[in-house]
């Protein structure tokens, strides 16, 4: 069994109103195990509803749809459920009588145009919505291709209604509950194509799933299991974990909502390292990561000149620099030198030099002096970002020994 749902509502597609409805739907039926495969948004237009209810129905055991049942003109929902499933739409005396003791219970009386939320397809199932005033309910094709569940689109009702009514009703059509866990592995410093080609084999399993999510300098595994227990899940979830780890080895910082900057932390922490910084290319974002996750007290050195002769006058130094690689490898390794604590690491973060190119020098642990040459810098907040888990990962692989030889940035 698996769900689609339909966004009703032209504010969605004018970008109006933020869909939050679809996010609580998708949740909720992850929750239960059951499989969301479609999700699709239209506006208020009876035929067009219409179209997409009917192309639901092909393919989706059950469709969940939220707005469009209120008591003005646009909200045709009800109608366009009547013709996908083949059903006339029929007037209810007894949901009349509901939403007029709910308009009583607010102290006002039912208006006309109210009556017309009475009219549901014939022979579906009413549910009651003790929150709100427009009925809910769920009709069946009269072609057996699944069924319709019709939902306000004002959030309050939607989740009282997901949460007291539609999630046990599925229960109960679904057999059980299943369970179904999410589980992400964070890496850093490896690019979404490199990180496809060594798990793509994985990629195409069927349970547990396994997807991507790329961000900037990063990039997200989500390893999905659905099972009958919780335990049955963690197996399932621990074992491919195994596999993709077996993989990706070191590129692996963290697990769901780590960043490179706590995990770093911990490391220098636990190793009782202190670290020095000078940075001219992220105006002093990496150490305020650093410092915001609870470890400011691992810095000994925070040094982020506006360029590198300033950097050089800070850092005592009068090395001439030019567009030869050779030396400016050589002065970014003699400024993270001087930024280096007795006992810990040395990081300079530098760029743009004559040459254009940014480059980040990292000194100790183990008298390890390395260069990086990176790319041609680009004064933009997404750069930056990207320089910045680039020189913290940097330094979480030499606390952890894994880095042996330069390596150009991708």
């Amino acid at each position: 069994m698996h769900a689609e749902i339909v966004m009703i509502g032209t504010e969605l597609l004018l970008g109006e109103l933020v869909d939050t409805n679809a996010n609580r739907l998708a949740r909720a039926l992850r929750d239960i195990g059951l499989d969301l495969l479609y999700k699709t948004t239209v506006g208020d237009n009876e035929t067009r509803i219409t179209q997409v209810l009917n192309l639901a129905l092909n393919r989706s055991d059950v469709i969940i749809t939220s707005g469009g049942i209120g008591p003005t003109a646009d909200d045709v929902t009800r109608q366009a459920v009547a013709n996908a499933t083949g059903r006339k739409l029929v007037y209810s005396t007894d949901l009349e009588s509901q939403i007029e003791a709910r308009f009583r219970g607010f102290g006002r009386k039912m208006a006309e145009n109210n009556k017309q939320q009475a009219y549901i397809p014939d022979g579906a199932l009413p549910l009651p919505n003790p929150v709100g005033t427009a009925p809910c309910f769920v009709s069946e094709d009269m072609q057996g291709r699944g069924s319709i569940i019709s939902l306000p689109g004002v959030p309050r009702e939607l989740e009282y209604m997901m949460e007291h009514t539609v999630i046990p009703l599925l229960i109960e059509r679904m057999g059980g509950k299943k369970v179904m866990k999410v589980h992400t592995l964070r890496t850093c410093a490896v690019g979404e194509s490199d990180v496809g080609r060594a798990i793509e084999d994985l990629m195409a399993t069927g349970n547990p799933t396994v997807g991507l999510a790329a961000h900037s300098g990063q990039t997200d595994v989500r390893i999905t299991a659905k099972a009958d227990s919780v335990e049955e899940a963690d197996s399932l979830v621990a074992s491919m974990e195994e596999k993709v780890r077996d993989r990706l080895g070191v590129a692996i910082y963290g697990v769901e909502k780590e960043t490179v900057a706590e995990v770093l932390g911990h490391l220098l922490e636990e190793r009782d390292l202190k670290i020095g910084v000078i940075d001219t290319l992220s105006r002093g974002q990496l150490v305020h990561d650093l410092i915001e996750t609870g470890f400011g007290d691992r810095i000994t050195t925070n040094l982020y000149p506006n360029n590198i002769e300033e950097a050089l006058e800070a850092a005592g130094l009068e090395t001439p620099f030019s567009s030869k690689e050779a030396d400016n490898n050589v002065l970014a390794i003699s400024l993270a030198e001087r930024v280096t604590p007795k006992n810990g690491i040395g990081l300079a973060m530098l760029g743009p030099l004559e040459d254009g190119i940014t480059y980040i020098a990292l000194c100790g642990p183990d008298k390890l002096r390395l260069t990086k040459k990176g790319l041609s810098y680009r004064d933009t907040s997404y750069f930056r970002h990207w320089l910045v888990i680039q020189g913290l990962d940097w330094v979480r692989r030499a606390v952890l020994g894994e880095l042996v030889s330069p390596v150009d940035w991708k």
